[in-house]
């Protein structure tokens, strides 16, 4: 049993850090980029974009939730980290949902532009994309904060059984 909390925490902790890695790297550091650059650019580059992480985000994605629900049955008997796990789950599933219900549908729409001609609203467009992303970026933080609160209160549990 303790092998399973060991690799169900380690594997959420892994995906939910590497989701918010993502997300915040690319609210900090690429989407300004994007809006220093020609419009050709900016619109071409996003949809380059979307067709490599794909895949990539969903596997990880998945990920998350599988490890976080997994995690939270390892430790459902113990108060504190069941709590902090319920949390992680809840953003893990708000960062899905905004993704699929908000960025995705945007996403979908992109690919059909042409990125010399874009739409008349495409700046509106990409500023709704933004906010999703920022969003998803928040609850995707947050589910990993939950994760190491979830470690940190088990971590502490088991040192205190041991002594």
């Amino acid at each position: 049993m303790l092998i399973q909390k060991k690799l169900s925490n380690a594997l959420a902790l892994l995906a939910t850090g590497l989701i918010a890695g993502i997300f915040f790297y690319a609210t900090f550091f690429v989407l300004p980029t994007f809006w220093e650059v020609p419009t050709a650019t900016h619109l071409g580059f996003r949809v380059a974009l979307m067709r490599h992480n794909a895949v990539t985000m969903q596997l990880i994605m998945l990920t998350c939730i599988v490890a976080t629900v997994w995690f939270g049955w390892a430790v459902r008997k113990q108060q504190i980290p069941r709590f902090f796990v319920a949390i992680a789950i809840a953003f893990t599933l708000a960062t899905l949902f905004i993704t699929r219900l908000g960025n995705v549908p945007i996403n979908l729409e992109m690919k059909t532009w042409l990125p010399a001609a874009p739409p008349p609203d495409w700046l509106s467009v990409m500023r709704t994309w933004d906010f999703y992303h920022t969003c998803r970026t928040a609850t995707a933080i947050g589910s990993f904060i939950m994760m190491l609160f979830a470690s940190f209160s088990e971590s502490l549990r088991l040192q205190k059984n041991i002594q």
